[in-house]
């Protein structure tokens, strides 16, 4: 199967899934976070990578990369639950979460936890 071909249906497998959890959230918000919750964006990559590679250790690596880096993404969830609910404005609480996980990146690449 030609590179681009494969490349476009990667595309469209993952952005069917998005559009429909994003979709389901918003008659069934607790299904689709369920869903979101779901390492499914880990699941797919690892399909892609292996279809792609066939290799077992960038797999391992990869995958230990994403557990670690979810530490630091709980910041990023953390501060947009508390702003969500402040009721303050979508863009500012984006922005504001983002640089909360900003710095818990850097905290764990001082610690030298993210290698």
């Amino acid at each position: 199967m030609p590179a681009s071909i494969f490349f476009i249906g990667k595309v469209v497998i993952s952005g069917v899934l998005i559009a429909a959890i994003s979709s389901l959230a918003k008659t069934f918000p607790k299904w689709a976070a369920l869903l979101t919750a779901l390492p499914l964006m880990t699941f797919l990559s690892l399909i892609w990578i292996y279809v792609e590679t066939k290799d077992l250790a960038l797999l391992a690596n990869y995958t230990k990369d994403v557990l670690i880096w979810i530490l630091p993404s709980f910041l990023f969830l953390i501060a947009a639950i508390y702003l969500f609910r402040a009721k303050v404005p979508f863009l500012i609480t984006m922005g504001i979460s983002t640089v909360a996980l900003f710095i818990g990146v850097l905290v764990f690449e001082k610690l030298h936890l993210l290698k």
